[in-house]
């Protein structure tokens, strides 16, 4: 028992050594007392003129220490500086480098350093890379016809759809700026709309239609950026995209009597189809095209801007060359499409985060 216990003594002995040789690095990087009272010797070095002894002290203090995002600013800023005047572009560079990187929206007062120092930071260019955000308008979308189609010659099929009041709606947008000013950019789109058609002819005919739709749209377009001060910029846009239907289900109503001239038939006639997916009848996929012009505010990462836009559709979603279908809406409804588009008109405010940032230098 005695050997067992001198053993355990021992294991505890080397245990307790090698946690506290372990701890030793951390406990100096957990000492955000002692880091930041070693970048002010550094700083006093460089003063002083003592440049490779500030170099020494701040690679150290890199190392170890968990320094906050300011204080790594200035120890990047400082060490940059100390390579330049030991001769040194090179590392001056590489440091330079790193520094713009980690702070993207790092702020150069040329007065409180050398001109070398002002001149190295001046040969990098810096601008968003990858933005992501949300969109929230409200928008003002219009049937529109472009062509008439007929089944019966006493009925005017011409007669306009009613107009939808305007709705508001989120959605994301991504943004990729490959040149300073200059960017490409998608967005997601999800909205729901319904239009109706009343077809009337004395003494008694009436057909209504009512048709439910799902719409995605992914406007593509590239987007020009004017900088009008320090944080406040505009933009104007332009571009196309794919106008996709997911949605078609539809409702119609006739009635007619043994009076009724238009159709000649003799017999009263009540009829309806409801809830019925006319989706094989539609052009699921078209165009669009997309122009629009914002302004806004910038904060480091962060923009807001206030949007207007207007999306036009190209060609029609409905398809009446596929009418034979459904041949029951012309042989007993005597209905039939028109070729319709849908334009929107869209008021709002986007906030976006640029998740990357491009750090170029430039080159003579």
């Amino acid at each position: 028992m005695g050997g067992m216990k001198r053993y355990l003594i021992i294991f505890l002995i080397v245990s307790v050594c090698t946690a506290a040789s372990a701890q030793q690095p951390g406990a100096v990087a957990a000492d955000a007392g002692s880091c930041s009272a070693r970048l002010a010797d550094a700083r006093v070095a460089y003063n002083s003129g003592l440049f490779l002894k500030c170099i020494s002290i701040i690679e150290e203090v890199l190392d170890i220490c968990a320094l906050p995002r300011k204080e790594k600013q200035i120890a990047l800023e400082l060490l940059a500086r100390a390579y330049i005047e030991t001769g040194d572009p090179l590392k001056a560079e590489a440091t330079a480098n790193v520094l713009l990187r980690k702070f993207p929206h790092y702020e150069l007062i040329e007065s409180d350093n050398p001109e070398q120092y002002n001149r190295l930071i001046k040969k990098y260019k810096i601008h968003p890379l990858i933005t992501i955000g949300v969109k929230n308008t409200a928008n003002w979308l219009q049937h529109m016809t472009t062509g008439v189609y007929s089944v019966l010659d006493g009925l005017d099929y011409s007669q306009p759809q009613a107009k939808e009041p305007y709705w508001f709606t989120y959605y994301g947008m991504a943004e990729y700026e490959f040149i300073d000013g200059l960017s490409a950019n998608i967005d997601l789109m999800f909205f729901l709309s319904s239009y109706r058609r009343d077809i009337s002819a004395d003494p008694s005919f009436n057909l209504t239609y009512i048709e439910h739709d799902g719409f995605i749209e992914f406007p593509v377009y590239l987007k020009k950026y004017f900088h009008l001060g320090k944080n406040f910029l505009a933009y104007a846009s332009g571009g196309a995209g794919l106008f996709y239907m997911w949605k078609a289900r539809g409702n119609v109503y006739l009635t007619y009597t043994t009076q009724d001239v238009i159709t000649g038939k003799n017999a009263d006639f009540s009829g309806k189809m409801e809830n019925v997916n006319y989706l094989d009848m539609k052009n699921r996929a078209t165009a669009q095209w997309n122009a629009g012009i914002g302004v806004g505010y910038k904060v480091k990462n962060l923009r807001l801007f206030l949007d207007a836009r207007y999306l036009g559709e190209i060609g029609s979603f409905n398809a009446p060359e596929k009418s034979d279908m459904f041949p029951e809406l012309k042989n007993d409804f005597f209905y039939i499409d028109q070729k319709m588009k849908i334009n929107q008109f869209e008021l709002g405010a986007t906030i976006s985060y640029t998740l990357f940032n491009s750090v170029k230098r430039i080159r003579n």
